[in-house]
Protein backbone atom coordinates (compact mmCIF):
# COMPACT_ATOMS: atom_id res chain seq x y z
CA UNK A 1 0.00 0.00 0.00
CA UNK A 2 1.02 3.56 -0.69
CA UNK A 3 2.22 5.51 2.16
CA UNK A 4 0.93 8.80 0.39
CA UNK A 5 -1.92 8.08 -1.18
CA UNK A 6 -3.37 4.45 0.20
CA UNK A 7 -3.57 3.06 -3.03
CA UNK A 8 -3.49 -0.63 -2.57
CA UNK A 9 -1.66 -2.71 -5.50
CA UNK A 10 -3.41 -5.97 -6.59
CA UNK A 11 -1.21 -8.94 -7.14
CA UNK A 12 -1.88 -11.26 -9.83
CA UNK A 13 -2.43 -14.72 -8.38
CA UNK A 14 0.77 -16.75 -8.45
CA UNK A 15 0.67 -20.18 -9.55
CA UNK A 16 1.26 -23.22 -6.80
CA UNK A 17 4.68 -24.59 -6.87
CA UNK A 18 5.11 -27.28 -9.05
CA UNK A 19 1.53 -26.47 -10.36
CA UNK A 20 1.98 -26.44 -14.57
CA UNK A 21 1.45 -22.86 -16.16
CA UNK A 22 0.95 -21.57 -19.33
CA UNK A 23 3.18 -18.82 -20.32
CA UNK A 24 2.03 -15.92 -22.00
CA UNK A 25 3.36 -15.72 -25.63
CA UNK A 26 3.19 -11.74 -25.25
CA UNK A 27 7.46 -10.74 -25.39
CA UNK A 28 6.94 -8.11 -22.85
CA UNK A 29 5.33 -10.05 -20.49
CA UNK A 30 6.25 -13.85 -20.52
CA UNK A 31 3.58 -14.34 -16.95
CA UNK A 32 2.49 -17.65 -15.68
CA UNK A 33 -0.68 -18.12 -16.15
CA UNK A 34 -2.67 -21.19 -14.66
CA UNK A 35 -3.88 -23.87 -17.24
CA UNK A 36 -7.20 -23.47 -18.14
CA UNK A 37 -6.97 -19.65 -18.99
CA UNK A 38 -7.93 -18.32 -22.57
CA UNK A 39 -6.12 -14.97 -21.94
CA UNK A 40 -3.29 -13.56 -19.89
CA UNK A 41 -4.41 -12.31 -16.80
CA UNK A 42 -1.39 -9.34 -17.10
CA UNK A 43 -1.56 -8.60 -20.45
CA UNK A 44 -4.45 -9.88 -21.86
CA UNK A 45 -2.87 -11.66 -24.75
CA UNK A 46 -4.86 -14.93 -26.20
CA UNK A 47 -2.45 -18.09 -24.35
CA UNK A 48 -2.04 -21.19 -26.15
CA UNK A 49 -3.32 -24.24 -24.92
CA UNK A 50 -1.37 -26.30 -22.79
CA UNK A 51 0.24 -29.61 -23.99
CA UNK A 52 -1.72 -32.39 -22.50
CA UNK A 53 -5.46 -30.78 -22.81
CA UNK A 54 -7.82 -32.17 -24.25
CA UNK A 55 -10.38 -30.99 -27.03
CA UNK A 56 -13.95 -32.38 -27.16
CA UNK A 57 -12.28 -35.18 -25.25
CA UNK A 58 -10.90 -36.62 -28.29
CA UNK A 59 -8.27 -34.48 -29.66
CA UNK A 60 -5.05 -34.44 -27.71
CA UNK A 61 -2.70 -30.92 -27.51
CA UNK A 62 0.53 -32.32 -27.96
CA UNK A 63 2.94 -28.80 -29.09
CA UNK A 64 1.86 -25.44 -29.96
CA UNK A 65 3.27 -24.95 -33.65
CA UNK A 66 2.39 -21.49 -34.46
CA UNK A 67 0.46 -17.94 -32.65
CA UNK A 68 -1.02 -15.25 -34.19
CA UNK A 69 -3.68 -12.57 -32.93
CA UNK A 70 -6.79 -14.49 -33.07
CA UNK A 71 -5.65 -18.38 -32.59
CA UNK A 72 -2.82 -20.78 -32.77
CA UNK A 73 -2.38 -24.16 -34.57
CA UNK A 74 -1.05 -27.25 -32.69
CA UNK A 75 -0.20 -30.35 -33.28
CA UNK A 76 -2.36 -32.84 -31.34
CA UNK A 77 -2.86 -36.63 -31.32
CA UNK A 78 -6.77 -38.30 -32.14
CA UNK A 79 -7.13 -40.30 -29.32
CA UNK A 80 -9.64 -42.22 -31.55
CA UNK A 81 -7.88 -43.11 -34.41
CA UNK A 82 -4.58 -42.25 -32.74
CA UNK A 83 -3.88 -40.11 -35.88
CA UNK A 84 -1.31 -37.24 -35.91
CA UNK A 85 -3.41 -34.09 -36.36
CA UNK A 86 -2.97 -30.37 -36.94
CA UNK A 87 -5.45 -28.46 -35.09
CA UNK A 88 -6.25 -24.54 -35.51
CA UNK A 89 -8.11 -22.28 -33.29
CA UNK A 90 -10.27 -19.62 -33.91
CA UNK A 91 -10.87 -17.37 -30.43
CA UNK A 92 -12.48 -14.28 -30.27
CA UNK A 93 -13.83 -12.02 -26.89
CA UNK A 94 -15.94 -9.97 -29.16
CA UNK A 95 -19.50 -11.41 -30.06
CA UNK A 96 -19.86 -9.40 -32.98
CA UNK A 97 -16.45 -10.26 -34.22
CA UNK A 98 -16.76 -13.88 -33.81
CA UNK A 99 -19.24 -13.84 -36.04
CA UNK A 100 -17.78 -12.64 -38.41
CA UNK A 101 -14.55 -14.29 -38.34
CA UNK A 102 -16.78 -17.65 -37.79
CA UNK A 103 -17.92 -17.28 -41.71
CA UNK A 104 -14.60 -17.11 -42.86
CA UNK A 105 -13.44 -19.63 -40.89
CA UNK A 106 -16.39 -22.04 -41.74
CA UNK A 107 -15.73 -21.14 -45.20
CA UNK A 108 -12.25 -22.08 -45.61
CA UNK A 109 -13.72 -25.49 -44.05
CA UNK A 110 -15.72 -25.69 -46.86
CA UNK A 111 -12.85 -24.98 -49.42
CA UNK A 112 -10.51 -27.30 -48.19
CA UNK A 113 -13.26 -29.84 -48.54
CA UNK A 114 -14.46 -28.96 -52.01
CA UNK A 115 -10.50 -29.39 -53.25
CA UNK A 116 -10.03 -32.82 -50.90
CA UNK A 117 -9.20 -35.09 -54.20
CA UNK A 118 -6.02 -32.93 -54.69
CA UNK A 119 -3.12 -34.49 -53.59
CA UNK A 120 -1.21 -30.89 -52.27
CA UNK A 121 -4.25 -29.92 -50.45
CA UNK A 122 -4.61 -30.94 -46.23
CA UNK A 123 -7.44 -33.12 -45.65
CA UNK A 124 -9.94 -31.45 -43.39
CA UNK A 125 -11.24 -33.86 -40.34
CA UNK A 126 -13.71 -31.98 -37.99
CA UNK A 127 -14.84 -28.32 -37.66
CA UNK A 128 -15.86 -27.78 -33.96
CA UNK A 129 -17.48 -25.10 -32.54
CA UNK A 130 -18.03 -24.09 -28.79
CA UNK A 131 -18.81 -20.83 -27.39
CA UNK A 132 -16.78 -17.73 -28.65
CA UNK A 133 -13.90 -20.42 -30.06
CA UNK A 134 -13.88 -22.33 -32.99
CA UNK A 135 -11.13 -25.36 -34.32
CA UNK A 136 -9.99 -27.05 -37.36
CA UNK A 137 -8.70 -30.19 -37.53
CA UNK A 138 -6.58 -30.66 -40.40
CA UNK A 139 -4.31 -33.52 -41.85
CA UNK A 140 -0.90 -32.90 -40.25
CA UNK A 141 2.08 -31.60 -42.56
CA UNK A 142 5.24 -33.33 -41.42
CA UNK A 143 7.65 -31.33 -43.46
CA UNK A 144 9.14 -27.69 -44.05
CA UNK A 145 8.01 -24.64 -45.93
CA UNK A 146 10.15 -23.82 -48.92
CA UNK A 147 11.70 -20.20 -47.88
CA UNK A 148 13.02 -21.96 -44.72
CA UNK A 149 14.63 -25.08 -46.82
CA UNK A 150 16.00 -22.31 -49.02
CA UNK A 151 17.16 -19.84 -46.18
CA UNK A 152 18.86 -23.54 -44.91
CA UNK A 153 20.73 -24.12 -48.23
CA UNK A 154 21.82 -20.33 -48.54
CA UNK A 155 18.79 -19.40 -50.50
CA UNK A 156 20.27 -21.93 -53.33
CA UNK A 157 17.09 -22.16 -56.04
CA UNK A 158 15.70 -25.69 -56.93
CA UNK A 159 15.84 -27.45 -60.26
CA UNK A 160 13.46 -25.72 -62.58
CA UNK A 161 11.98 -29.16 -63.54
CA UNK A 162 11.15 -29.99 -60.30
CA UNK A 163 9.58 -26.16 -60.01
CA UNK A 164 7.80 -26.78 -63.60
CA UNK A 165 6.55 -29.79 -61.54
CA UNK A 166 4.59 -28.22 -58.44
CA UNK A 167 3.62 -24.55 -60.82
CA UNK A 168 1.40 -27.58 -62.68
CA UNK A 169 0.06 -29.58 -59.26
CA UNK A 170 -1.26 -25.40 -58.09
CA UNK A 171 -2.17 -24.71 -61.05
CA UNK A 172 -4.70 -27.60 -60.65
CA UNK A 173 -5.55 -26.32 -57.47
CA UNK A 174 -5.89 -23.08 -58.64
CA UNK A 175 -8.09 -23.90 -61.39
CA UNK A 176 -10.42 -25.63 -59.42
CA UNK A 177 -10.69 -22.89 -57.16
CA UNK A 178 -11.45 -20.41 -60.11
CA UNK A 179 -14.03 -22.76 -61.18
CA UNK A 180 -16.37 -22.66 -58.17
CA UNK A 181 -19.80 -21.23 -58.16
CA UNK A 182 -19.04 -18.26 -57.12
CA UNK A 183 -15.10 -17.90 -58.17
CA UNK A 184 -12.71 -18.46 -54.83
CA UNK A 185 -9.28 -16.82 -54.90
CA UNK A 186 -6.08 -17.77 -52.71
CA UNK A 187 -4.80 -14.18 -52.83
CA UNK A 188 -1.32 -15.82 -50.34
CA UNK A 189 0.37 -17.55 -52.39
CA UNK A 190 3.97 -18.30 -51.87
CA UNK A 191 6.37 -20.28 -50.95
CA UNK A 192 5.91 -19.80 -47.24
CA UNK A 193 2.36 -21.60 -47.87
CA UNK A 194 3.93 -24.64 -49.74
CA UNK A 195 5.33 -27.46 -47.56
CA UNK A 196 8.22 -29.24 -48.92
CA UNK A 197 7.82 -33.25 -47.52
CA UNK A 198 10.25 -35.62 -46.29
CA UNK A 199 10.70 -37.37 -49.52
CA UNK A 200 12.42 -33.80 -50.62
CA UNK A 201 9.83 -33.35 -53.63
CA UNK A 202 6.31 -33.73 -52.96
CA UNK A 203 4.74 -30.61 -51.74
CA UNK A 204 1.34 -29.08 -49.83
CA UNK A 205 -0.31 -26.16 -50.50
CA UNK A 206 -1.20 -24.66 -46.84
CA UNK A 207 -3.21 -21.84 -45.21
CA UNK A 208 -6.13 -21.25 -47.01
CA UNK A 209 -7.42 -18.85 -44.61
CA UNK A 210 -7.10 -15.60 -46.63
CA UNK A 211 -9.01 -17.30 -49.59
CA UNK A 212 -12.59 -15.53 -50.83
CA UNK A 213 -14.84 -16.07 -53.00
CA UNK A 214 -15.46 -12.96 -55.46
CA UNK A 215 -19.32 -12.83 -54.94
CA UNK A 216 -22.36 -13.80 -57.59
CA UNK A 217 -23.01 -10.73 -59.12
CA UNK A 218 -20.81 -7.96 -61.47
CA UNK A 219 -21.89 -5.98 -58.54
CA UNK A 220 -20.21 -7.53 -55.70
CA UNK A 221 -16.99 -8.91 -57.84
CA UNK A 222 -16.24 -5.20 -58.42
CA UNK A 223 -16.50 -4.21 -54.85
CA UNK A 224 -13.12 -3.41 -53.17
CA UNK A 225 -12.25 -6.76 -50.79
CA UNK A 226 -10.34 -6.79 -47.26
CA UNK A 227 -6.69 -5.88 -48.67
CA UNK A 228 -4.95 -8.76 -47.92
CA UNK A 229 -1.80 -9.75 -49.53
CA UNK A 230 1.82 -10.29 -49.23
CA UNK A 231 4.23 -7.37 -51.45
CA UNK A 232 6.69 -8.68 -54.06
CA UNK A 233 3.70 -11.92 -55.31
CA UNK A 234 0.92 -9.65 -55.43
CA UNK A 235 -0.40 -7.63 -58.29
CA UNK A 236 -1.47 -3.71 -58.53
CA UNK A 237 -5.34 -4.74 -58.48
CA UNK A 238 -5.30 -6.83 -55.35
CA UNK A 239 -2.96 -4.08 -53.64
CA UNK A 240 -5.93 -1.77 -54.23
CA UNK A 241 -8.82 -4.67 -52.57
CA UNK A 242 -9.73 -5.87 -56.06
CA UNK A 243 -8.31 -9.41 -56.49
CA UNK A 244 -9.29 -11.89 -59.10
CA UNK A 245 -8.64 -14.76 -60.62
CA UNK A 246 -5.74 -14.26 -62.59
CA UNK A 247 -4.37 -12.28 -59.12
CA UNK A 248 -3.61 -15.93 -58.43
CA UNK A 249 -1.85 -16.46 -61.75
CA UNK A 250 0.70 -13.61 -60.74
CA UNK A 251 1.73 -14.44 -57.33
CA UNK A 252 2.30 -17.98 -59.13
CA UNK A 253 4.61 -16.36 -61.59
CA UNK A 254 6.22 -14.77 -58.64
CA UNK A 255 6.75 -17.85 -56.31
CA UNK A 256 7.67 -19.89 -59.57
CA UNK A 257 10.50 -17.17 -60.17
CA UNK A 258 11.49 -17.21 -56.25
CA UNK A 259 12.21 -21.10 -56.59
CA UNK A 260 14.23 -21.46 -59.56
CA UNK A 261 16.12 -18.01 -58.87
CA UNK A 262 15.99 -18.27 -55.22
CA UNK A 263 15.21 -14.47 -55.20
CA UNK A 264 12.23 -13.35 -53.84
CA UNK A 265 10.26 -11.43 -56.43
CA UNK A 266 9.44 -7.63 -56.60
CA UNK A 267 6.04 -7.59 -58.18
CA UNK A 268 5.82 -6.09 -61.41
CA UNK A 269 9.38 -4.79 -61.53
CA UNK A 270 10.78 -8.39 -61.42
CA UNK A 271 8.86 -8.47 -64.82
CA UNK A 272 9.99 -5.46 -66.34
CA UNK A 273 14.07 -6.93 -65.22
CA UNK A 274 13.08 -10.86 -66.66
CA UNK A 275 12.11 -8.97 -69.73
CA UNK A 276 15.66 -6.63 -70.00
CA UNK A 277 17.49 -9.61 -69.40
CA UNK A 278 15.84 -11.89 -72.31
CA UNK A 279 16.63 -8.82 -74.73
CA UNK A 280 20.23 -9.25 -74.20
CA UNK A 281 21.55 -10.95 -76.91
CA UNK A 282 24.20 -12.59 -74.36
CA UNK A 283 21.75 -12.95 -71.58
CA UNK A 284 22.45 -15.08 -68.92
CA UNK A 285 19.48 -17.21 -68.88
CA UNK A 286 20.19 -20.59 -70.19
CA UNK A 287 18.01 -20.67 -73.88
CA UNK A 288 16.44 -24.33 -72.68
CA UNK A 289 14.89 -22.05 -69.66
CA UNK A 290 13.88 -18.83 -71.85
CA UNK A 291 10.76 -20.00 -72.45
CA UNK A 292 9.83 -20.71 -69.03
CA UNK A 293 11.13 -17.07 -68.06
CA UNK A 294 9.00 -15.70 -70.56
CA UNK A 295 5.98 -17.47 -68.96
CA UNK A 296 6.96 -15.68 -65.89
CA UNK A 297 7.29 -12.62 -67.13
CA UNK A 298 4.04 -12.39 -68.63
CA UNK A 299 2.28 -13.37 -65.54
CA UNK A 300 3.95 -10.54 -63.92
CA UNK A 301 2.38 -7.90 -65.94
CA UNK A 302 1.16 -5.10 -64.56
CA UNK A 303 -2.08 -5.14 -66.47
CA UNK A 304 -4.19 -8.06 -66.04
CA UNK A 305 -5.36 -8.47 -69.55
CA UNK A 306 -1.89 -8.95 -70.81
CA UNK A 307 -1.27 -12.53 -68.08
CA UNK A 308 -2.75 -15.40 -68.75
CA UNK A 309 -6.46 -15.69 -68.22
CA UNK A 310 -6.76 -19.26 -66.54
CA UNK A 311 -4.69 -21.63 -64.52
CA UNK A 312 -5.91 -24.01 -66.94
CA UNK A 313 -3.93 -22.44 -69.77
CA UNK A 314 -0.84 -21.72 -67.32
CA UNK A 315 -0.20 -25.45 -66.84
CA UNK A 316 -0.94 -26.49 -70.48
CA UNK A 317 2.69 -24.01 -71.28
CA UNK A 318 4.47 -25.57 -68.32
CA UNK A 319 3.07 -29.13 -69.35
CA UNK A 320 3.82 -28.16 -73.54
CA UNK A 321 7.30 -26.42 -71.76
CA UNK A 322 6.85 -23.44 -74.13
CA UNK A 323 4.70 -20.15 -74.52
CA UNK A 324 1.78 -20.26 -76.39
CA UNK A 325 1.83 -17.18 -78.78
CA UNK A 326 -0.57 -18.05 -81.40
CA UNK A 327 -4.12 -19.21 -81.51
CA UNK A 328 -6.51 -20.27 -84.68
CA UNK A 329 -10.15 -19.10 -85.24
CA UNK A 330 -12.03 -22.41 -85.17
CA UNK A 331 -14.18 -20.86 -87.67
CA UNK A 332 -11.92 -19.25 -90.07
CA UNK A 333 -8.52 -21.00 -88.76
CA UNK A 334 -7.29 -17.45 -89.47
CA UNK A 335 -4.50 -17.22 -87.16
CA UNK A 336 -4.79 -14.76 -84.16
CA UNK A 337 -2.52 -13.94 -81.41
CA UNK A 338 -3.20 -15.39 -78.46
CA UNK A 339 -5.68 -14.13 -75.99
CA UNK A 340 -6.93 -11.87 -78.34
CA UNK A 341 -11.10 -11.45 -77.70
CA UNK A 342 -12.04 -12.04 -81.08
CA UNK A 343 -10.81 -12.94 -84.59
CA UNK A 344 -9.41 -9.93 -86.07
CA UNK A 345 -10.86 -11.74 -89.83
CA UNK A 346 -14.57 -13.08 -88.80
CA UNK A 347 -14.84 -11.46 -85.25
CA UNK A 348 -15.41 -15.16 -83.69
CA UNK A 349 -15.23 -15.22 -79.96
CA UNK A 350 -11.84 -16.70 -79.32
CA UNK A 351 -11.63 -16.20 -75.28
CA UNK A 352 -13.99 -17.46 -72.29
CA UNK A 353 -17.01 -15.12 -70.90
CA UNK A 354 -15.73 -12.31 -68.99
CA UNK A 355 -17.91 -11.10 -66.21
CA UNK A 356 -20.73 -8.60 -67.06
CA UNK A 357 -20.15 -5.22 -67.95
CA UNK A 358 -20.77 -2.97 -64.77
CA UNK A 359 -22.90 0.19 -66.95
CA UNK A 360 -25.14 -2.19 -69.44
CA UNK A 361 -24.43 -5.80 -67.86
CA UNK A 362 -24.09 -7.89 -70.76
CA UNK A 363 -21.24 -9.90 -71.02
CA UNK A 364 -18.11 -9.70 -73.32
CA UNK A 365 -15.40 -12.18 -73.72
CA UNK A 366 -12.13 -11.85 -71.72
CA UNK A 367 -9.38 -9.77 -72.72
CA UNK A 368 -11.65 -7.26 -74.07
CA UNK A 369 -10.78 -3.94 -72.60
CA UNK A 370 -13.69 -1.99 -73.87
CA UNK A 371 -17.42 -3.25 -73.54
CA UNK A 372 -18.93 -4.10 -77.06
CA UNK A 373 -22.15 -3.14 -76.46
CA UNK A 374 -21.82 0.32 -74.41
CA UNK A 375 -18.44 0.95 -75.19
CA UNK A 376 -17.81 1.12 -71.24
CA UNK A 377 -13.97 0.84 -69.98
CA UNK A 378 -13.45 -2.46 -68.64
CA UNK A 379 -10.80 -3.73 -66.03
Amino acid sequence: MCLECGWTCETEPVAEAGAPVVLCTNPACGAANPVGQQYCQRCQTMLPSAPGSMLEGRYRIEKLLAMGGFGAVYRAVDTRTNLTVAIKDMICPDAEEFKIRLSFFRREAEILRALSKLPIVPRVYDFIQKGQSAHLVLEFIEGTDLVKVMEANGNRPFPIDLVIEWGKQICDVLHHMHSMDPPVVHRDLKPDNIMLLADGKSIKLIDFGTARDLGRTARTRLQAKTRVYTEGYAPPEQIIGKPEPRSDLFALAGTLYHLATGRAPEGVFTGKEIAELLAMPNGTVPPQHRWFFELIRINLSEDVNERYFTAREFKADLEARRVTTETHCPHCQTVNKVREPYCLKCAAPLTDLAPPCQQCGKTNRMGSRFCIHCGNRLR
